[in-house]
C-alpha cells in the first residue's frame, strides 16, 4: 500500500512555489511599479505565514527561506530605487531559479544538509537517517537539482517562451522528477542493497 502524505506536510511541501509562479506571471504583464510592489508585498506576507505554519507543523525548508527572502529584497528594492521594476519585470523567472538553485547547491557546499534530505526524511525509515549511504544519495540528488536549476536559470536570460518556460519545464518534469524517482532505489540495487520501500516495510 502506497504511503499517502497528510494533507498539512502536501501543503508545506508545496507552499513556497506558488508565489514564484504568481509572481513572474504579474511581472510578465507589463504593470506599474506601484501594483509589481503591492504583488511583491503581499508574497513576502504569503512567504511569512508559510514559514509560520512550518515552524508549526513542522520546520521551515531551505525553499521556505529561500523564497521568502527573494520577496523581501524584491520589496525593498522596488520601495528604495522605484527603476528596479523593469529589472524585476525583465527577470522575474531568472529569480525564481536563482531562488530554487541557491536552495539546493549553497547548503550542501557549506557542510549544511542537502535541501532534499528534510523530504527524504519523510519516506525513508529512521534507521537509515544517519547511515553514509542515505547521506551520499540525498547529496547527488541535491546536486543535480541544483544543475537542473542552474540551466534553467541560465536558458531564462534569454527572453523566449522556449528559454523560460518550455525548456526549463521539459528539463524538470523530464529529467528532474523521474531521477528523483528512481535513483535512490537504483543505487541501492547498485550496491546490493534493498530498496528504500523494502527496508521501510522491514523496519515496522
Amino acid at each position: 500500500m502506497k504511503q499517502r502524505i497528510p494533507l498539512r506536510q502536501l501543503f508545506l511541501f508545496i507552499a513556497p512555489f506558488p508565489p514564484l509562479a504568481f509572481f513572474k506571471i504579474w511581472a510578465a504583464t507589463g504593470r506599474p511599479g506601484e501594483s509589481l510592489l503591492a504583488a511583491s508585498s503581499a508574497m513576502l506576507l504569503y512567504c511569512i505565514a508559510v514559514i509560520l505554519l512550518a515552524r508549526r507543523w513542522d520546520r521551515p525548508t531551505y525553499f521556505d527561506w529561500t523564497v521568502g527572502a527573494y520577496f523581501g529584497v524584491v520589496t525593498a528594492s522596488l520601495v528604495l530605487f522605484q527603476a528596479s521594476a523593469a529589472f524585476f519585470e525583465r527577470f522575474a523567472v531568472t529569480g525564481i531559479y536563482a531562488c530554487l538553485f541557491a536552495s539546493a547547491f549553497f547548503p550542501p557546499l557549506f557542510g549544511k544538509p542537502p535541501f532534499i534530505e528534510h523530504y527524504a526524511r519523510k519516506f525513508a525509515p529512521e534507521a537509515v537517517w544517519g547511515n553514509p549511504i542515505f547521506s551520499r544519495i540525498i547529496r547527488i540528488m541535491a546536486f543535480v537539482w541544483a544543475a537542473v536549476f542552474g540551466i534553467s536559470m541560465l536558458l531564462s536570460l534569454y527572453p523566449s517562451v522556449l528559454t523560460r518556460v518550455l525548456l526549463p519545464l521539459a528539463l524538470i518534469l523530464g529529467f528532474g522528477v523521474p531521477f528523483n524517482l528512481r535513483f535512490p532505489d537504483r543505487y541501492l540495487r547498485k550496491l546490493g542493497l534493498p530498496s528504500l520501500a523494502e527496508q521501510k516495510k522491514a523496519s515496522q
